[in-house]
């Protein structure tokens, strides 16, 4: 199952207000190297529900998972400078006889074209018919992809002609009023050569959110295509011990014209991927990982449950080799103890009660060649003096047990018993960001019903 990702990169940019940081870095005298992003709405990949800029309307968490992961059907307008609804709907009538989707990628080629962070990108973008919007809705699809922007560009520093207004920001809203949600600035999308792909445009956990950043991605081949999905991701909140800040960016409380949540956060919490650079400094970064991350993070998944034991519990190796049953190579192994399920990660015990995962166990683990750890408890017993103390790089003995075979981890998932099943597919795609040591990201569990 061949992914293509379709991000943008989350980057510095001259009009985005969005951006990655570096949180920790070993080079300047710091323990850790951690990622950090401040998410001010609009740019990049990003998916926006109808709640955005209508009061009242759908905000992101309304809509059931498979508007975000399901099969998207490709329409090709690309060398269009305007795109009318009349070529649309010529263009879903070919598919009348087929299956309804619910994703449509309006591929234009634009982004494939022009750099984002050149100002072209918005002056030659081709435009979009608000009135597609409509053939689009009445086709049956709740979600559209597309590769070009749809906010107009005002530039901090005022340019010899002024801002450059965008025709888009019609469309854009006139699919929200067809009640649809929209992921723009999607990249690479001629690479998508078949009529159909499974298509995932997935919000980071946000509750009550109107906007994300998204990671774009595709796959080629799928076993079926109406799977189950159970979110298995911690969402967003002012934590007491993570360093993140969740805030209201704008409201229509306050008198403004949209509404939408901002956040910042600095390190390694809710739900993330590890890259072994994290921890050590000639480990893989995230972007050396196979497929920047993508190949490592997506497939079969072993479940060892662990959740009958006692918080906290030391996982030995005689423990996990008795209940692991059968690790195929190349799984990801999920170790499940129900952590946050049980004492709520908001919890000031979390760190307290957590088990930890022993190196010995983890060397056992790693003997088994699977391509990932994931996990939803802090797996090195150090963790639980991070609420009271400074710990230090080399405190972090199963990290770096892990890390020596430049294996990564996905950690703080929750509600994993909800899939009833020792073998899954797990779907966890990480931000594309320029950070290198692990991303933020949303997880699910895929039952592909055959």
């Amino acid at each position: 199952m061949a992914i293509i990702d379709c991000s943008a990169l989350i980057e510095p940019h001259f009009h985005w207000q969005s951006h990655p940081f570096v949180s920790q870095d070993p080079a300047r005298g710091d323990e850790f190297q951690e990622f950090g992003l401040k998410w001010r709405g609009p740019g990049f990949s990003f998916v926006s529900a109808p709640g955005w800029m209508m009061r009242g309307a759908a905000r992101l968490d309304d809509y059931p998972l498979d508007c975000f992961a399901a099969v998207a059907r490709i329409v090709d307008v690309s060398g269009l400078a305007q795109v009318s609804a009349e070529h649309v709907r010529g263009l879903l009538a070919q598919f009348s006889a087929k299956p309804q989707r619910r994703i449509l990628v309006l591929r234009t080629g634009h982004s494939a074209r022009v750099r984002n962070s050149h100002i072209a990108y918005w002056r030659s973008a081709p435009q979009i018919d608000p009135a597609v919007a409509a053939a689009i809705a009445a086709a049956g699809f709740r979600h559209v992809v597309t590769d070009i922007p749809c906010d107009e560009l005002t530039p901090r520093r005022p340019l010899a002609d002024g801002y450059v207004p965008n025709p888009n920001m019609h469309f854009r809203s006139a699919l929200h009023a067809h009640g649809l949600l929209l992921t723009e600035n999607a990249e690479n999308l001629p690479a998508l050569e078949q009529e159909e792909v499974f298509f995932a445009s997935l919000p980071l956990a946000i509750p009550r959110a109107t906007l994300s950043p998204v990671r774009p991605v595709a796959w080629t081949q799928w076993p079926a295509d109406e799977p189950e999905l159970l979110d298995v991701s911690t969402p967003l909140f002012n934590h007491w011990r993570w360093y993140i800040d969740v805030d209201e960016g704008h409201s229509f409380a306050d008198g403004e014209d949209s509404e939408d949540i901002h956040f910042t956060i600095r390190g390694h919490g809710f739900t993330h991927c590890d890259a072994p650079r994290h921890m050590r400094r000639d480990g893989l970064t995230i972007q050396q990982l196979p497929n920047q991350g993508l190949d490592v993070f997506n497939g079969e998944a072993k479940i060892i449950d662990l959740s009958d034991l006692p918080l906290p519990t030391r996982f030995t190796p005689e423990l996990i080799s008795a209940r692991a049953g059968v690790i195929r190579e190349g799984d990801m192994v999920v170790l499940r103890s129900d952590l946050t399920n049980r004492m709520g990660y908001e919890s000031r015990q979390w760190h307290l009660a957590a088990p930890n995962l022993e190196p010995t166990a983890a060397e056992w683990l790693l003997d088994q060649k699977p391509k990932a750890l994931v996990l939803d408890f802090p797996q090195d017993y150090v963790a639980r003096e991070m609420p009271s103390r400074h710990v230090y790089v080399h405190e972090f003995v199963t990290h770096h047990a892990v890390f020596n075979r430049n294996v990564p981890f996905v950690e703080d998932l929750r509600d994993i018993g909800m899939i009833g099943s020792d073998r899954t597919w797990l779907m966890s795609i990480p931000l594309k960001t320029t950070c290198i040591d692990g991303a933020m990201m949303r997880a699910l569990f895929v039952t592909w019903k055959r």
